[in-house]
């Protein structure tokens, strides 16, 4: 477990060194503060432009910056062959998958809390009050993160660039996006052929339609406890085959 921590403490300081955090929490921030000029250009719903800017433009940057980071995870410390210093010391492969991916996850939370805490300050200046749904939309974009990022780590242990990783786990991110028209897919297209792959695609791929809950929030829409709950199964089940995965893979690689 100290391995795993250590090993997390170094992702986390490089990452949240990086021009790719600098750049993504800027225009993160950047656009949540447009969603105020945005909401001047309107006579009706100015609070909800609020809401739905800012959550979708940390949406967004979340998902990209776990995109990023856990594509490079990986490879990138074979790449730059620091992963050799490592394991010439007490660390193993398995912790070092678990500590990478920790360390992503704090520097996810981190971004989540910066932008977070500026969405809520600027509703609460408008409102006077904050709304659980917000706190829970958050709480969603978080949990898609940690789904993201441990599939960016999969596709990281075993690829041969981090520019490769990278674009596959922007690849299922779009395709995850999606399973609504892949569905839709399913039902329409005449060839059984086609279908089969889409099908098999919509089992494999994680649905991450399921932690949008935007448009709920913002209109004012209750969540269910049960659903919560079930979300958050899924994000530990996924996360936890996709960790596994990326073990096997990287344990087999040659280094």
């Amino acid at each position: 477990m100290q391995a795993i921590l250590a090993l997390s403490e170094k992702s986390f300081r490089k990452a949240i060194t990086s021009k790719i955090f600098v750049i993504f929490l800027l225009f993160a921030l950047g656009l949540i503060f447009l969603s105020i000029l945005l909401e001047q250009l309107t006579f009706t719903a100015k609070l909800k432009i609020i809401k739905d800017v800012g959550l979708v433009s940390i949406s967004i940057f979340t998902a990209l910056l776990a995109i990023f980071l856990s594509g490079e995870s990986i490879v990138g410390e074979i790449e730059r062959k620091t992963v050799y210093l490592l394991f010439s010391k007490p660390v193993n492969k398995k912790n070092f998958i678990l500590g990478n991916f920790l360390g992503i996850v704090w520097t996810v939370a981190l971004s989540l809390v910066t932008t977070g805490g500026i969405l809520l300050l600027l509703v609460f200046l408008k409102q006077g009050y904050l709304e659980g749904g917000l706190f829970l939309a958050l709480g969603f974009i978080g949990l898609e993160s940690l789904v993201i990022s441990s599939v960016g780590i999969m596709f990281s242990s075993f690829s041969s660039s981090s520019i490769t990783a990278t674009f596959l786990c922007f690849f299922v991110y779009i395709l995850g996006h999606l399973f609504p028209q892949l569905n839709l897919l399913i039902r329409v297209l005449p060839s059984k052929i086609i279908k089969g792959f889409i099908l098999v695609a919509v089992w494999i791929l994680p649905n991450l339609e399921y932690f949008n809950i935007r448009g709920k929030v913002v209109k004012g829409e209750p969540i269910g406890f049960l659903y919560t709950g079930e979300i958050i199964l899924y994000t530990l089940v996924y996360s936890g085959i996709m960790l596994f995965l990326a073990y096997i893979f990287f344990r087999r690689r040659q280094l």
